[in-house]
């Protein structure tokens, strides 16, 4: 792993299970997408929480998370299924980000404080560059 994907990877407070594959600047669209793949062959299932083994691997999901110096920053991982005895096919929970949500808990966390601070909702959705 290169010093720029460990940098991220730390950044992230990602687990063992998780490893930053890549880290791309995109200057003419002012962001930063950051790849992730799961690399853990035990899996937990996120009903039950017993151990099981890998099912297979959901489409990629994207999620917005904080700014790097002032470029907006994505996450992109394919997150693994496991194949519960008890439960079925589950898709694994991720650290980084709610079960249903395309924001990071950290990024989601800053925009609380972003639309408490704002006198309006449009003031706060500009700041955070985010549209309804």
């Amino acid at each position: 792993m290169n010093e720029l994907n460990l940098h991220y990877q730390l950044l992230l407070g990602l687990d063992s299970n998780w490893e930053v594959q890549s880290v791309d600047l995109n200057l003419p669209e002012n962001r930063v997408d950051i790849a992730l793949t799961h690399g853990g062959s035990r899996l937990r299932c996120p009903e039950c929480g017993d151990e099981c083994g890998r099912f297979d691997t959901a489409p990629e999901r994207t999620w917005r998370h904080l700014d790097t110096m002032n470029f907006e920053t994505l996450i992109h991982a394919r997150v693994p299924r496991c194949n519960c005895n008890r439960c079925g096919v589950k898709t694994i929970e991720v650290s980084w980000a709610g079960k249903h949500s395309r924001f990071t808990l950290m990024f989601e966390a800053f925009a609380i404080q972003v639309f408490q601070a704002c006198a309006t909702i449009k003031r706060a959705a500009a700041l955070l560059r985010l549209d309804w």
